[in-house]
């Protein structure tokens, strides 16, 4: 994995929407919490299931979840139920970022097998945020991915 900061000029259509970052390997977790704040976006970190979860109640509602599965306390598999069984959480487009075969329910706005860059993570968010602001139905989003 590797940062290159050269992003997209049009970063500033993005800038102050909250991410929050599930990630439980530190190094990962860092280096995405890096790249996502250079584009501009605020970042909330977590590094299990569970911390993410106590950060949306009692922090705020991010715009877009990035979430791994392989997580300590709190498996992603379970904050991606929890989440989705919420109605104040269950717009939220997830990003699944992982290394096993999952198979993603239709509510998983994107799955990205790891290893990935942070380049390719930081535009999957900024898509993310387009889908989420724009209200786009699931086969909108998936024709806007394949773009």
């Amino acid at each position: 994995m590797s940062f290159s900061p050269q992003f997209d000029a049009t970063l500033t259509t993005y800038a102050r929407s909250t991410i929050l970052l599930v990630e439980d390997d530190r190094a990962t977790r860092e280096m995405f919490d890096y790249a996502l704040r250079i584009a501009g976006f605020d970042v909330m970190s977590a590094g299990d299931g569970l911390s993410a979860l106590r950060a949306i109640d009692q922090h705020c509602i991010p715009d877009v979840i990035v979430l791994d599965l392989d997580l300590p306390q709190v498996s992603g598999i379970d904050v991606h139920q929890e989440l989705v069984s919420h109605a104040d959480t269950c717009a939220i487009p997830i990003i699944v970022v992982t290394g096993t075969s999952w198979q993603p329910p239709p509510d998983v706005f994107r799955t990205l097998r790891k290893p990935i860059t942070s380049d390719v993570l930081v535009r999957v968010v900024q898509r993310a945020i387009g889908h989420h602001e724009h209200g786009l139905g699931s086969s909108a989003h998936r024709q806007m991915l394949d773009d």
